[in-house]
């Protein structure tokens, strides 16, 4: 993240920009600010609007880019090229109406024009990296890191970007829009968006709004169901499993959901017996230490029987549901209903 924010700040300070950008990872925010500063430092420059294009190489193909890139601009000294969804980076396959050059790619990169700036976005986890092309771009071109950040730089990045803008985030209420989007920098920055928006006239944006306005993604619905359920709520229970049937989630998904968080919680308490401490049961689990400290959390309330029981009766009802000798919509409550009598 200190990296990014480095080289962001680079764009904006008018320092020397790069012929070629590699800006990769899943957190759209960042791949949005990189092109945002990058279009304002072209505009800063005097550049015309005419010299800025962008490519989708699912309805372009990456002779189109490099022609472009090659093409001199209009009534001016630079362009800006951003090409999006840069699969070819990956082992996914091209759409069939669509055909690369990668050759063409390959020898622009060893020598790209010195009138454009050509942006790569790779919004994936993965890139191949056995491909010549991904070898070249990783060496030669300026690369942006867009891969998700540790929940502490997602939460002093979200605690700048609202003390820069003028609004007041509390420590709690920070808290609370992390637990809400999952960390997630791209998802809080956005909710945080929405909360500024709503806090025009005074500038506080408070925990009461945050529980008005960001919504809680199906993952924490899961965890605050399996919670009522472990504690024998049958009617708080059932009444959560309705609101998210009324919401149009698939009663399988809400299982494989519930399924998955008693497995982690029934492997948090194991290890813990053994020894291990949240970092190494996250490493160990290759999960997020925050998923972690909340199972930890969890598990320390209930004896590893009572949560293999409920572990046991999902898998059951999971295996009814899909050999088709019951309903999937009804099965879930009798689930509730049944580990509510165990003693």
């Amino acid at each position: 993240m200190k990296q990014a924010t480095k080289q962001l700040n680079e764009i904006k300070k008018k320092e020397a920009l790069h012929p070629i950008y590699l800006v990769w990872g899943t957190e759209t925010i960042l791949s949005e600010e990189v092109v945002k500063a990058l279009t304002e430092r072209m505009r800063q420059d005097g550049e015309d609007d005419m010299n800025m294009a962008h490519f989708d190489l699912n309805e372009s193909s990456i002779d189109d880019v490099i022609y472009e890139a090659e093409s001199y601009p209009f009534f001016g000294e630079k362009k800006l090229i951003v090409v999006h969804s840069s699969y070819i980076l990956t082992g996914k396959q091209a759409p069939a109406s669509i055909d690369h050059n990668l050759k063409l790619l390959e020898s622009y990169i060893d020598n790209p024009s010195d009138f454009s700036i050509l942006v790569f976005l790779a919004p994936y986890e993965k890139l191949d990296k056995r491909k010549k092309v991904t070898k070249q771009l990783l060496k030669q071109a300026e690369v942006i890191d867009a891969n998700p950040v540790s929940e502490q730089d997602t939460g002093r990045y979200l605690s700048q970007y609202a003390s820069q803008a003028g609004y007041d985030l509390s420590r709690e209420a920070l808290t609370l829009l992390l637990q809400l989007t999952d960390r997630n920098l791209t998802k809080a920055r956005k909710e945080l968006d929405k909360l500024m928006l709503y806090h025009t006239q005074n500038k506080v944006i408070s925990t009461e709004s945050i529980h008005l306005l960001v919504p809680k993604s199906l993952e924490q619905n899961i965890f605050d169901l399996n919670d009522r359920v472990l504690r024998k709520d049958v009617k708080g229970s059932i009444e959560l499993y309705q609101d998210l049937l009324n919401q149009k989630e698939e009663p399988i998904k809400i299982l494989a959901l519930m399924i998955g968080e008693f497995r982690l919680l029934l492997q948090v308490k194991i290890l813990r017996k053994k020894g291990y401490q949240q970092a190494d049961i996250a490493s160990i689990l290759k999960i997020h230490p925050y998923r972690v400290k909340l199972a930890i959390q969890k598990e320390k309330r209930f004896k590893q029987d009572i949560l293999s029981q409920a572990h046991h009766f999902l898998i059951q009802s999971d295996y009814e549901i899909k050999s088709g000798k019951a309903q999937a919509n009804l099965q879930i409550e009798l689930f509730i209903w049944k580990f509510s009598t165990i003693s």
